[in-house]
């Protein structure tokens, strides 16, 4: 390598290195702006609701989710879907129980096999076109939902201006296994990756008024606004249901908003290799859909930066490269510690952090370059080749 090209790719690393470490400080700022603001007063009225939630096999925790979701009406009129593809689904016994629990308010659909589709995008559909509710909110059967949710939901969709909103996911952490000192598992990956990969941005977005996707969890709209997209009908073979939700959303100008309270997600145990694979599927459907944001991925990580600069300066022989990397690394740890805090009201414990090191700085830029030349994913059992813009089709 010549000495003008080394010194030139030294130059861009440190810009990227300063500019990734500025870029966390302002989410850590923005953070605090958005979480500690005070939640919005409950709507004084509120129309029909309808709770759609796919469901595909199921945890320990399914039944109490989905009890505390049919309880947790925020209207007298409110009315909960269940939607499983067939009856020989392990959750099904599950929400049969809810379903006889509560008659008045669940109801049980059997959405039939999604063939060709994508499996969860399909059951929504089916709960979509069984609703009755002039809000429609699609929820995952992993998520807490309470009252206080409710409220700053129906309160964020008084505005007639906003066509749908979603609430930040927060993994919250993962509890440890038996015989292990400390939670290490595949789940807490997926707990650090949600919380400070994806999620850790949108209050950033949000105050800035410039949030153009969704994410999946605690999703609500606005009947007409799904209506004036066309449906659920002409998105069945889309990668992410949240992504090209929000597409079309913006396609027909409608406004969407960010709920200022958390979607708390229970952590399903998982192996290591599991939970790679559910990081990669994820990076192959944003390299797919939004490639800037996938290429952008990488240069706002510090932890992968500086590694690349300590590498280079210190085959060099030059030991600052190695110190700055250290420096930078303590401080995307301590501002991901303190992230943690304003979030959930204390932090995870220590060895999260530990793994977030380990994974920012050589998992995820490894799961990056697998998913940037990825043209295929799998989930639930199928395996689907993807298409530049998110559109899918199984592979036999």
């Amino acid at each position: 390598m010549s000495k003008r090209l080394r010194y030139t790719i030294e130059t861009l690393l440190v810009n990227a290195l300063i500019v990734s470490t500025f870029y966390q400080l302002l989410i850590y700022l923005a953070n605090r702006l958005f979480w500690r603001k005070p939640p919005p007063p409950p709507a004084e009225s509120a129309p029909p609701v309808s709770a759609i939630v796919p469901l595909r096999g199921k945890s320990l925790d399914t039944f109490a989710l989905l009890h505390v979701l049919a309880i947790s009406g925020p209207t007298d009129n409110y009315e909960v879907i269940l939607v499983l593809e067939n009856d020989d689904d392990p959750a099904y016994p599950v929400a049969q129980a809810v379903a006889d629990s509560y008659p008045d308010t669940v109801r049980l659909i059997v959405s039939g096999p999604a063939g060709d589709h994508v499996g969860k995008i399909h059951n929504l559909n089916a709960g979509y076109q069984a609703a009755r509710g002039d809000l429609i909110a699609f929820i995952d059967a992993d998520v807490q939902v309470n009252a206080e949710l409710w409220n700053a939901a129906l309160a964020t969709m008084e505005n007639p201006d906003i066509g749908a909103a979603f609430a930040p996911p927060l993994v919250v952490e993962p509890e440890r296994r038996s015989g292990s000192p400390v939670p290490t598992g595949g789940e807490m990956l997926i707990a650090l990756h949600t919380n400070h990969a994806q999620t850790a941005e949108l209050p950033f977005l949000a105050l800035r008024d410039r949030v153009h996707a969704m994410m999946s969890g605690f999703m609500i709209f606005r009947r007409d606004a799904l209506e004036q997209a066309g449906g659920l009908l002409h998105l069945l073979d889309e990668a992410a249901e949240d992504i090209c939700l929000g597409r079309v959303l913006r396609e027909n100008n409608r406004r969407i908003a960010v709920i200022p309270v958390p979607a708390h997600i229970l952590p399903e145990q998982q192996t290591f290799n599991d939970a790679t694979d559910h990081l990669l599927r994820c990076l192959t459907i944003e390299r797919a859909y939004d490639p800037g944001s996938f290429v952008a991925r990488l240069f706002t990580n510090p932890l992968t930066v500086g590694f690349l600069l300590s590498w280079i300066t210190e085959h060099e022989g030059r030991w600052w490269g190695q110190r700055t990397w250290w420096g930078f690394a303590w401080l995307r740890v301590a501002l991901a510690y303190e992230l943690d805090r304003v979030r959930f009201g204390r932090a995870f414990k220590w060895t999260a952090y530990a793994q977030l090191f380990m994974m920012d700085t050589f998992i995820s830029p490894a799961l990056w370059a697998r998913a940037l030349f990825r043209r295929t994913f799998s989930w639930r059992g199928r395996t689907y080749r993807i298409a530049p813009g998110g559109k899918t089709r199984p592979i036999p």
